[in-house]
């Protein structure tokens, strides 16, 4: 038995050891090279728990056993390198705020992909009924949804709908006034994007870039970027090299990040991901908890402060919901 736990333990690691290795190639334009980069949490645990196992297990010590050794602890260190980001180990990208004196310039986002096929609205509005943001950013609007969420208007007089039926419908709404709405469509003509300059109470500007890039698989019936490049994020960079007001992005980026926001954007050190130093924020699968990882991210320039970090709880959709308290 225990001959055949040390095979098993063998195959497992060999695999682990080439998935972490392959995922150093995560910006090759090869889908499946990239789709290793996500689950980057669980290659880090298998890892270390293979590597304690073999150790505690393997009584007779030969060269192939210290390889196997080598190779788990390239692994984990690898996957560590990217991960230790968004501990609490390294220091925050977007200071926390200190002596907040007013309410003029903060504002609150709550984001969610609430999954075209989710027929469950109460949800998503009873959590919009006790958060109170300031703006909601909801994807995967489709008609039904649309529809559903239209009684937010009532609090929220000023939005931007851009329904569509093949799952990347988007719509914002606010209570702060939206000065101006630009829908664009960055690399698929079904995939929409906003950017709004939102004035805040205190008559402030900022640009907010809502977007929901497809992600680096194939899906039948879906929007894909199947043999393009997958250059949705640089092409939003450019709109952010040339902001005229502070500036917020965020969406469902279909991508880990990983704290690689300037290789992404091909911007550097002008956007700040809120997630490093606090914590993963794991805001997909909600039906997994095995598979998870973050994929809806809000990153922002140097002139913002964060509040308050919050994922919030299942809404019948695979993401999790994400909140976020911001100040200017």
């Amino acid at each position: 038995m225990k001959k055949f736990l040390l095979i098993i333990l063998y195959v497992i690691a060999i695999i682990l050891i080439v998935c972490s290795i392959l995922s150093l190639f995560r910006n090759a334009e090869i889908r499946y090279l990239k789709m290793l980069d996500f689950p980057r949490i669980q290659l880090f645990i298998l890892s270390l728990l293979t590597l304690l196992l073999f150790i505690s297990l393997n009584k007779k010590w030969h060269l192939h056993s210290y390889l196997l050794i080598v190779g788990l602890s390239i692994g984990i260190i690898i996957n560590s390198t990217f991960l230790i980001n968004y501990t609490t180990l390294v220091s925050v990208e977007v200071p926390t705020v200190k002596d907040l004196k007013g309410s003029e310039d903060q504002f609150s986002l709550l984001l969610s992909n609430v999954k075209m096929f989710n027929r469950q609205e109460q949800p998503i509005l009873e959590l919009i009924n006790l958060k109170k943001p300031d703006l909601i950013l909801v994807m995967e609007v489709d008609k039904w949804w649309d529809e559903k969420l239209k009684v937010l208007s009532k609090e929220y007089p000023f939005s931007q709908r851009t329904p569509n039926q093949v799952a990347y419908g988007m719509v914002l709404y606010s209570k702060l006034p939206l000065k101006e709405v630009e829908v664009d469509y960055l690399t698929n003509e079904k995939v929409p994007s906003f950017k709004s300059t939102i004035v805040l109470a205190n008559g402030k500007n900022i640009t907010f870039h809502s977007i929901h890039p497809v992600p680096p698989t194939h899906f039948k019936n879906l929007p894909d970027n199947k043999g393009q490049e997958e250059n949705a994020l640089k092409k939003l960079g450019k709109k952010i090299k040339d902001r005229e007001f502070p500036t917020i992005v965020a969406g469902d980026l279909n991508d880990v990040i990983w704290s690689y926001t300037d290789d992404l954007t091909e911007t550097e050190n002008i956007l700040f991901d809120v997630r490093v130093g606090r914590g993963f924020y794991n805001s997909y699968n909600a039906n997994s908890l095995l598979m998870r990882w973050p994929l809806d991210h809000i990153l922002v320039t140097k002139e913002f402060r964060l509040k308050k970090l919050e994922r919030l709880p299942k809404i019948g959709s695979d993401h999790f919901p994400m909140y976020v308290e911001l100040v200017l």
